[in-house]
Parts: structure tokens; C-alpha cells; sequence
């Protein structure tokens, strides 16, 4: 099955995007599928190669854990991490960051291993919500440095 390759150019400093993928008190402001959450996600986080992660959103529909371990950190650079949920245990999700410009940066985000279409496409909706929350705050980070 295919992965899920989604790139988008985000309105703020490579550091700052990377940032917001490793510093919790960033994660839970964007990391939720959607708009409205009902509260921030919760976020556990050792940012280190090795060092686990776990994501709780808390949405309308419920509360939903989302865990894994950091299988690489090049810092500014490139992150790597195992992902699972409710829906799959055990994919992989690479992160791969490129500066465009001083307030311009490429995100490229690769997700694997998909038990079947169906749960692929539910994570691409969820990446596709997450990110647009992603760009939302970048766009604050950038208008309040």
C-alpha cells in the first residue's frame, strides 16, 4: 500500500517548525484533527533518539492516544517516529524539514504501513486537519516574534 506523502510550505523559520513538532507546550496547540477541540492535547514527550512520545486528543467524538518512539533526530532537519492509535500499531512516520527562505519552510511528511485504504485514508484527513492547525500557529509564531 502506498504511504501517505503530504509536502506543505509553512509561513515560518525552519527552527520554528521543527519546533512545534518537539517542544510540548507547541504540540498541543496544533496537534488535533479538526478546528474545535474540546481541550489542547495532551503531550508527553522525550525528545530523544529512543525517547517516547504519546498524543492525547481530545475531541468531540473522544479522547484519542496516539504513541511511539524516535527512531532518528537531525535536529532542524529530519525526524523519525513510530506511530499508533486506535487504528494501527507499529507504522512509521518520517518528517523532513527544508527552509525555503528565512520565513519560508518545506515540510515533507511520509506515513507507512497501513493495515488497509481505509485506515490510510482516515490518517491522511487526521495529517490533513493537524497540519492545517500546524499552519495556523505558524502563522501566529511568526506575527508575534
Amino acid at each position: 500500500m502506498d504511504p501517505i506523502i503530504v509536502k506543505r510550505v509553512f509561513p515560518c523559520a525552519k527552527r520554528q517548525l521543527f519546533d512545534a513538532w518537539s517542544k510540548p507546550a507547541l504540540m498541543m496547540k496544533w496537534f488535533f484533527k479538526g478546528q474545535q477541540p474540546n481541550a489542547p492535547s495532551t503531550v508527553n514527550n522525550s525528545f530523544t533518539l529512543g525517547g517516547e512520545y504519546e498524543v492525547i486528543m481530545h475531541l468531540p467524538s473522544g479522547d484519542y492516544r496516539h504513541y511511539g518512539t524516535y527512531s532518528a533526530i537531525h535536529r532542524y532537519h529530519h525526524i523519525a517516529f513510530s506511530w499508533n492509535s486506535h487504528l494501527v500499531q507499529n507504522s512509521r512516520v518520517s518528517l523532513d524539514f527544508k527552509a525555503l527562505s528565512p520565513n519560508r519552510t518545506e515540510l515533507t511528511l511520509t506515513h507507512h504501513q497501513f493495515p488497509n485504504e481505509e485506515v490510510r485514508g482516515k490518517h491522511n484527513e487526521g495529517w490533513q486537519g493537524c497540519l492545517d492547525n500546524l499552519e495556523r500557529l505558524a502563522t501566529q509564531l511568526v506575527s508575534t516574534k
